[in-house]
């Protein structure tokens, strides 16, 4: 009979109320980042953004380091006396991390939850060179290559873009 008294509602299923506390929270945290922006004096615009599928976060990671060993494989061949022993785990590059003629290389340093965060929060699902939105056939791969893979080195490119940035990688020796 105690439990009765907590319902909203006259007869009210008594299993949802664990969700009921849920809202009023979402809806107080909305409230404080509105009053916040209000007192630092700048605009409210919140982000509602397109979450990216398992799947598709788990394509574009291999992608990702497929293009990694390529980069190794391609510098290798270039570099014979900088080639090491490949070791796999499970299919994986598990070859040390190093420098070759300038270039890092070694295994991506991110995982497929990175893939998700680089999408939604750093790149908002938008080719850095074009602005092209999901749709496009979008790539992420390494901006600096003297510098490793990891969050703060990968950009987020479409097909056009990321074959030109190669065209100029390869020519040039750098596609920034």
């Amino acid at each position: 009979e105690g439990v009765h008294k907590f319902g909203a509602v006259d007869n009210m299923r008594i299993r949802v109320l664990p969700v009921l506390g849920t809202m009023p929270a979402i809806m107080g945290q909305s409230c404080a980042a509105l009053a916040l922006c209000e007192i630092g004096e700048k605009p409210f615009s919140p982000f509602a953004g397109e979450r990216v599928s398992r799947n598709v976060r788990h394509r574009i990671y291999q992608k990702l380091k497929t293009r990694e060993k390529k980069i190794r494989d391609n510098l290798e061949l270039e570099f014979p006396d900088q080639k090491s022993e490949l070791v796999s785990s499970n299919g994986e590059d598990t070859r040390e991390s190093k420098v070759i003629g300038g270039k890092w290389v070694g295994p991506a340093q991110i995982d497929c939850d990175d893939v998700e965060y680089l999408f939604a929060e750093v790149w908002r699902n938008r080719c850095a060179v074009t602005g092209d939105r999901l749709g496009t056939v979008l790539g992420l791969c390494r901006w600096d290559m003297s510098r490793k893979s990891d969050c703060t080195n990968l950009v987020l490119m479409g097909a056009r873009a990321l074959e030109k940035f190669d065209k100029d990688a390869r020519n040039l020796g750098d596609g920034r």
